[in-house]
């Protein structure tokens, strides 16, 4: 039995303070019972406490530690964490030939190792679970056996689109470079709805991995896909998951396709609803985050990563006074930087602030922490699964030790925890009932050996993208007007 598997006999956590959001912003010490991956008791008063403490077979001391929920990443790009250092100085439409450049050049153990290297970094900034937004279908199961192995929680979402953004923004290019980008291959619908139901079909009663329906974007995908995403998305067994209008160029385009814009023409497609979840949205109107609203669609707020390309600043600010439910999100790493939701909570408090003149409207602290827990396991179709610590929820759960700098000096709270909360306080993390970071070590996997074959690997993925590369600088110029 693994050292994972074998933690995930009953386990009392005892003498923490747990952060939880109906109790006020500051943790209340206490304890939590762990059985069969579940949460199977909050212990509060001194009498749960003794109660729980006798019915675990294990008890894990964390006298001084906080309890909190697991941080969800609701979206992400496994693939990318071998790009890191790679072009990201471009807005994204250009930019995007540079990351497909390097794409063409992922093999199969490539994958499985970009996979394995994401997951590190995230378990040890105390992220639990992600939705991986996964351009390369042909390696699906290589990297949903990377995630199974990895410990995490995921979503899945492996990418759909037949129509080019050259395409779809009428970028007049030379013949020979518009058939060079059109050698990449697009979805056949039949071939994708077919993966679709064969990849739920064979992950339904996994405990941890979930399948999503990922289309890259709506005004990628030909009407003939759009009926496939339609056709499946009605299926009460599939989430969806997509790009919004993440940059100017793009929502222009929109309106200039659909007269009221991308978001009313997916409503009048059917694709908007409560198991949607849309990444960026940053150039969304106050009227269309109504309309999203009303659907219940989820926008995945993306800061560094928007920032990092120039595409903007999601009006936050708006979407919460409109009711619009909202997560937050990585991106990829050659394009938001690093695995870290402490630090996309800090950038999601900070921004709204330059942009919004009354303090009041400011997001709050505990609200932020609501979109990087309960609002990334809305967004990943985990509402109620996890994301709080209460009895019944699956037990994704991190253990933080505020006896260093960043956290010490006053009592820890939520705000404090949104504000100056790291990875270097992460001390523990579990996942549906195991541990998978003790002792500063991950239990999952040879951490290790997937940091030492990854930097190996990479070097060969830059080299492998060589005349890809090529074409991309080429092709580039000709994107450059869009912002």
């Amino acid at each position: 039995m693994s050292e994972v598997a074998a933690s995930r006999s009953s386990v009392y956590i005892a003498n923490a303070r747990l952060v939880r959001l109906e109790a006020g912003d500051a943790p209340r010490p206490g304890g939590v019972l762990v059985e069969g991956g579940s949460i199977a008791a909050v212990a509060l008063t001194d009498r749960e406490q003794r109660d729980a403490r006798t019915r675990a077979r294990d008890v894990f001391d964390a006298t001084g530690m906080i309890l909190m929920p697991g941080l969800v990443n609701a979206h992400y790009h496994s693939y990318g964490t071998l790009l890191k250092g790679t072009e990201n100085s471009l807005p994204l439409e250009p930019w995007a030939l540079y990351t497909v450049a390097y794409g063409r050049a992922l093999g199969a153990e490539a994958m499985r190792l970009a996979v394995l290297l994401g997951a590190a970094e995230m378990i040890r900034n105390g992220v639990t679970a992600c939705l991986d937004h996964f351009p390369h279908t042909r390696w699906a199961d290589v990297a949903l056996s990377a995630h199974e192995a990895s410990g995490m929680r995921v979503a899945f979402a492996p990418f759909m689109y037949d129509v080019f953004d050259h395409e779809f923004l009428q970028i007049a290019l030379p013949p020979e470079i518009r058939a060079a980008l059109e050698t990449a291959p697009r979805s056949d619908g039949a071939t994708a709805e077919r993966m679709y139901r064969d990849l739920g079909s064979r992950w339904r009663d996994h405990r941890r991995v979930t399948i999503v329906l990922g289309p890259n974007a709506f005004q990628r995908c030909s009407p003939a896909l759009l009926e496939v995403w339609r056709r499946l998305a009605a299926d009460p067994g599939f989430h969806a998951h997509t790009h919004l209008v993440e940059t100017r160029a793009q929502a222009v385009r929109g309106r200039a396709v659909w007269p009221d814009g991308t978001v009313a023409e997916m409503a009048r497609a059917g694709l908007l609803g409560e198991r949607l979840s849309v990444a960026h949205g940053v150039w969304l109107t106050p009227e269309e985050g109504d309309l999203l609203a009303r659907h219940g669609v989820t926008v995945v707020h993306n800061p560094a990563s928007n920032l990092m390309l120039g595409s903007g600043r999601l009006a936050l600010a708006t979407m919460l006074e409109r009711g619009v439910p909202l997560a937050l999100g990585t991106d990829s790493s050659n394009s938001g930087g690093r695995h870290d939701l402490f630090e996309i909570m800090r950038l999601a408090l900070m921004l709204p602030r330059a942009d919004t003149p009354e303090p009041r409207a400011w997001p709050a602290p505990r609200r932020i922490f609501e979109m990087a827990t309960t609002g990334g396991a809305r967004a990943i179709g985990q509402a109620g699964v996890v994301g709080r610590i209460e009895t019944g929820q699956r037990a994704d759960l991190v253990l933080l030790d505020p006896r260093g700098a960043e956290l010490a000096g006053s009592p820890v709270t939520v705000p404090h925890l949104v504000q100056h909360g790291s990875a270097t306080a992460v001390a523990a993390v579990m996942i549906d009932g195991s541990w998978v970071l003790r002792d500063a070590r991950i239990l999952a996997f040879d951490e290790a050996a997937v940091l030492a074959e990854s930097a190996a690997i990479a070097t060969e993925v830059r080299a492998a993208a060589g005349p890809a590369l090529v074409l991309a600088e080429t092709a580039a110029p000709f994107f450059q007007a869009c912002r």
